[in-house]
């Protein structure tokens, strides 16, 4: 049996930012990611990278939030930004003329934005609640949401997203920024460039200016199992089963995802596709995994018939079952695989155990079952 394994090797400047390339010779698209480690919402105070990534692209040192979109728009380029567990990200694709360009701006982002207090209140918050909003109003987003915090209780089960329960003042967000945006914490990738020029652009923007190092926050983790919670929510039901998972069984719960039913890789055959709603996922973060099934539906009754049947499809899953399940595992990881997030997983025919497992119900809790009734 094959294995798949991703390489990306980095050069890096003085203050120890990474740095990674991949040419493309298909066209003159560039693609150019900041990925910002240790800033992502499993470190400081809920909801803070959040309301964090909602100051990208604003005033900055450099020019004006209006100045940067205005000729961004002229240059035909794109760009946003992205919490995860692990990680703040900006994103920018444009052509590749323009690198130099965005290499600039994004470096006066991370070093330099003004953080100004009308900016505050007038853009951050009422983006960020807004996102948080529409997030929430999803029953399957919730759930997700719930099944991390019941497996992880601190790190990664922090939210995603800024709730103004948690009170955060804006010198909160300035030294929060100030203590993550280092060096070690960088990686700069970009798709479509050449390194030694992305290089060189780097050395000259002011990612220069970043300190090395410094006493960022790392993420804790620590695992719970045999957790439950409930939520009322109107519109859709979701009910989840979840297992926190160690880095080094990403092989043997990618494999049962892909024999009983994964969302990577939409398939009639598995078990789960005959379970309306139902599919089945390995959230990977740097530290820790969660593997989840999930079964959403606008009738609460076919969820929990369904979470039900999900249940009986786990304990039915054989060692057979699993050894004819590789190659799909290898294409879902494969299909996974990216460069700004490579994997580097080997598939393991090894049937994990759900004797601990974590439930989340949420929406119609008068039709939703309890754990014990699983």
């Amino acid at each position: 049996m094959l294995s798949r394994t991703s390489i990306r090797a980095y050069s890096s400047i003085p203050n120890s930012i990474k740095i990674a390339s991949k040419e493309q010779s298909i066209n003159d698209l560039t693609s150019l990611s900041i990925k910002i480690k240790n800033s992502g919402s499993s470190v400081g105070k809920f909801g803070i990278s959040h309301l964090l990534s909602k100051f990208a692209f604003l005033n900055n040192g450099g020019k004006s939030a209006l100045r940067f979109v205005r000729e961004s728009e002229l240059l035909g380029g794109v760009f946003s930004s992205q919490v995860t567990r692990d990680a703040l990200i900006l994103k920018a694709s444009f052509l590749k003329a323009d690198l130099p360009y965005y290499v600039s701006e994004l470096g006066n982002i991370v070093s330099n934005t003004k953080f100004t207090p009308h900016e505050f209140k007038e853009v951050v918050l009422p983006a960020a609640n807004y996102e948080t909003q529409q997030a929430l109003n999803s029953s399957s987003i919730t759930g997700l949401e719930k099944i991390h915090e019941i497996s992880f209780r601190k790190g990664y089960g922090n939210p995603l997203y800024y709730n103004s329960s948690t009170p955060i003042s804006l010198n909160e967000i300035v030294q929060f920024s100030k203590d993550q945006f280092v060096g070690e914490n960088i990686e700069i990738l970009a798709e479509g460039a050449n390194e030694a020029d992305l290089t060189k652009f780097v050395e000259e923007s002011a990612f220069c200016y970043l300190p090395s190092s410094a006493n960022s926050l790392k993420p804790e983790v620590k695992f719970y199992t045999s957790q439950e919670t409930r939520h009322a929510l109107p519109g859709q039901s979701t009910a989840i089963i979840g297992v926190p998972v160690k880095t080094s069984e990403f092989g043997k719960y990618e494999l049962l995802s892909a024999t009983i039913g994964t969302k990577t890789l939409p398939s009639l055959t598995t078990p789960l596709s005959k379970i309306e709603g139902a599919s089945s996922h390995l959230y990977k973060y740097e530290n820790a995994g969660l593997f989840v099934i999930e079964v959403t539906n606008s009738s609460a009754e076919k969820v929990a018939n369904g979470i039900k049947d999900a249940k009986k499809v786990l304990e039915s899953i054989t060692k057979e079952d699993l050894s004819k399940s590789v190659k799909s595992a290898d294409l879902s990881i494969a299909l996974q695989d990216k460069f700004d997030a490579p994997l580097n997983i080997k598939v393991t025919p090894e049937r994990p155990s759900f004797k601990e497992f974590n439930y989340v119900a949420i929406g119609d809790l008068d039709k939703l079952p309890y754990k014990s009734d699983l």
